[in-house]
């Protein structure tokens, strides 16, 4: 994991083709595949053999087109099968359904030749010929185009970024000093809105957003951004704090082991790896490895919690005989076997789609899970992890190319803009991740009257309930800026959420935006980060005083809202609390203390004295009105 020191061009800006070599040789291989199925469809007419067979053919050298050999009213079944094969091919890369367009090919085959009569429309030869010769001239008129646009875009980063490099690391406020932070009131109000969802029992799931279990509003990924907010929070503010938080983070890990959340892995592997295992920590499946991998992880970095260590820890339920026993050790083997396996090194989410954004995820689940079991996974992968992802998925403008067909070698266009690209990278490489948010910080921003501006363009998409809006794009530039310590950009974007989306929900002292679900638990880790938290929330975790000093471990949610624990010394607990419902006397209780030692507890400046237990322990009533500091240490 590398820093940033210089500001030099990047290599990655003197690519001269979007297709590395893989992917061009895979490119070639489809296209010999496509000629080949093209001179087969085509053998029919040029044999002149029977009406059935040259319209069967035709359907397969252009979708629908042997209904053109039907002539008539028929002709109108071309258009509706054209229509279905580009659905199938969005079930295809939605679901991973590989035979949703053969299924239509040849179905579409079939019904043209059991329809066909004694004779063949003959112009339908010429049509389809016309058909595809417009699909390819569109292709390579299309690809012309992006070239011409991504060398014009290389051309211009060129020039600028040195210099959008250097101001950039000079925008970045330092580091926050560990155990100074305290969540504010309103950042409570935010985090409070991922208790709400994680404190649920299991299989419930209310104020979730429940559309799909396929793409980027299935309820796992809900469940990440809810977890990876909370593990932010432990990780920075409350690291001595386990009680509700550790609970809510461990019913987030038990609800994903539900077969509603990863069910979906036995169908698309079934239709897209034509595989009946169901196993979703096997082959392929990083959309649930990697993000689910880094989840534990965190909560495991924070906590100090092994439970998710031991084998069957993590057993995938999918029916009452039918279940996958695993740990944190199987998920990263499963991480590391895959990478290994692959000539892209990046592997799959659906079957034969690579997606990088989870791959990314995969890598930063390796890193946490080498610091805390001392292996060296991260870092045998990482030099061909970056090899394949320069050559294979970055383009001539030196952004990175979000998907990418691994079967067939086709990328195609996925919101994955260098913003939030900088945000996920940074745990990985700095340089890297720098250079992304040196690219977006300045296409994405201008200066009027002075004050900054973020550009919107209207055509933003909330991936957690596929709506209109620029929410999600707002909140990914604020969660990049945050973590790059730019404190400008982020506020503007703050502004921006708060005028454009206002809160919808304050009353019960939850925090909330008009949008998704994963997209309002991303705000709130937004809110709360710092320069360089997610980084150093991976390749660091807390230090080490808080994994020994003592912990609170009891406090009733909501009405006890714990803003600061930590333990400087290993032996003290500084507190911050806050009633959530309104002035009360609650009871807290604190652990892993010395035993049978008197303590010193400041209260408000005011200071009393508390002695623990045989099990080194102490419960004890606190009065909440407002912001109550508590510093709790040994008596001398």
């Amino acid at each position: 994991m590398s820093s940033p020191t210089d500001t030099s061009i990047s290599p990655r800006l003197s690519k001269q083709e979007n297709d590395g070599p893989l992917s061009k040789s895979r490119l070639r291989r489809t296209g010999l595949f496509f000629f080949i199925i093209t001179i087969i469809g085509l053998l029919p007419q040029v044999l002149d053999l029977s009406p059935a067979l040259k319209a069967a053919g035709l359907s397969i050298v252009f979708p629908g087109a042997g209904f053109l050999t039907l002539g008539g009213w028929v002709v109108l079944l071309m258009p509706l099968t054209f229509l279905l094969y580009k659905l199938s091919l969005f079930i295809w890369f939605g679901t991973g359904a590989i035979i949703a367009p053969f299924i239509v090919i040849g179905g579409s085959a079939l019904l043209a030749a059991n329809m066909s009569g004694d004779s063949s429309w003959q112009p339908a030869l010429y049509i389809t010929l016309a058909f595809v010769a417009a699909r390819e001239i569109k292709k390579l008129l299309k690809s012309k185009k992006e070239t011409k646009e991504n060398l014009a875009r290389q051309t211009e980063r060129q020039a600028f970024l040195p210099e959008a490099l250097a101001q950039a690391k000079d925008r970045a406020c330092p580091e926050a000093t560990a155990g100074e932070r305290e969540l504010s009131e309103t950042e409570l109000a935010n985090m409070r809105y991922c208790f709400e969802r994680a404190l649920q029992p299991i299989g419930q799931f209310q104020g979730y957003n429940k559309i799909d279990q396929f793409q980027t509003s299935a309820l796992r990924y809900q469940i990440n951004s809810v977890a990876y907010s909370l593990a932010t929070m432990q990780c920075h503010y409350t690291p001595n704090f386990h009680g509700y938080l550790n609970e809510a983070q461990q019913r987030l890990i038990e609800q994903t082991l539900e077969r509603p959340i990863w069910g979906y892995w036995a169908l698309e592997n079934m239709w897209g790896n034509f595989n009946f295992n169901f196993d979703p920590a096997c082959k392929d499946n990083i959309m649930l490895t990697g993000f689910f991998g880094l989840q534990v992880g965190l909560y495991m970095s924070a906590t100090g919690d092994q439970r998710y260590a031991e084998p069957g820890s993590l057993t995938f339920k999918y029916s009452k005989n039918k279940v996958y026993k695993h740990s944190i050790h199987t998920l990263i083997q499963s991480i590391v076997d895959n990478q290994r396996d692959q000539e892209f090194c990046l592997y799959p989410c659906e079957p034969n789609w690579v997606y990088t954004p989870c791959n990314f995820m995969g890598m930063k689940a390796l890193a946490v899970y080498d610091r805390l079991f001392g292996t060296s996974h991260f870092k045998d992968i990482f030099e061909p992890f970056l090899a394949k992802l320069d050559s294979e998925f970055t383009r001539i403008d030196g952004s990175v190319m979000p998907l990418r067909s691994n079967l067939t070698g086709f990328s195609i266009p996925f919101p994955f803009a260098d913003d939030i690209r900088g945000f996920f990278f940074n745990p990985l490489d700095q340089d890297r991740a720098l250079e992304a948010w040196a690219f977006a910080r300045q296409e994405m921003t201008y200066y009027e009257d002075g004050q900054l501006k973020i550009h919107l363009d209207g055509k933003g998409l909330d991936m957690g309930n596929y709506t209109k809006t620029e929410a999600a794009k707002v909140q990914n530039i604020m969660c990049a800026a945050r973590e790059f310590g730019d404190t400008e950009v982020a506020d503007a974007a703050l502004v921006l959420l708060d005028e454009m989306y206002p809160k919808t929900s304050e009353e019960d002292g939850v925090l909330e935006y008009k949008c998704s679900n994963a997209n309002n638990a991303n705000i709130a880790r937004a809110r709360i980060l710092g320069t360089n938290d997610w980084r150093n929330a991976i390749t660091q975790g807390p230090s080490a005083t808080t994994l020994t000093g003592p912990i609170l471990t009891d406090a009733k949610y909501p009405d006890v809202l714990v803003a600061k624990a930590y333990s400087h010394t290993g032996s003290d607990l500084d507190l911050v609390l806050y009633p959530g419902k309104g002035v009360s006397i609650q009871a807290i209780t604190i652990e892993r203390l010395q035993m049978n030692t008197d303590y010193s507890a400041s209260i408000n400046e005011q200071v009393i004295t508390l002695h623990s237990d045989e099990q080194g322990r102490i419960t004890t009533e606190i009065f909440l009105e407002g912001r109550t500091a508590i510093l709790l240490k040994p008596t001398d």
